[in-house]
């Protein structure tokens, strides 16, 4: 017979502890997703980190990290807006009955007679 986990509270809620497996489980996954960092950017990984700076202009974020041996990564990033959907509405009789979708593929759903 499985014995069932003992139960622990933290303020009002009831938490039930990690069990050895999902421990094992939490830590598979763990490296599984550091390896994968680890893959994507080959040229800095193993280098000694001099300073790290980051700036804020004209609505870009900047943050560049200089290494010890002289060479420098940066990364630039800007906020963009972006459209899902565009709708065209007739809503003179009180509910929404669309007239017009555009998807951000740019295609163009029904068109009413009007």
């Amino acid at each position: 017979m499985a014995k069932k986990p003992k139960t622990v509270r933290v303020g009002d809620i009831e938490v039930t502890p990690v069990t050895a497996a999902e421990h094992r489980a939490i830590d598979r996954k763990i490296k599984k997703r550091y390896a994968r960092l680890r893959k994507r950017y080959k040229e800095i990984r193993g280098k000694k980190v001099d300073w790290i700076q980051h700036t804020y202009e004209e609505g870009y974020l900047y943050v560049g990290v200089r290494f010890m041996d002289g060479t420098y990564f940066s990364l630039d990033f800007s906020p963009q807006i972006v459209t899902n959907e565009i709708l065209l509405s007739d809503m003179s009789t009180g509910d929404e009955e669309i007239i017009r979708s555009t998807t951000a593929g740019g295609t163009i759903d029904g068109c009413l007679e009007g």
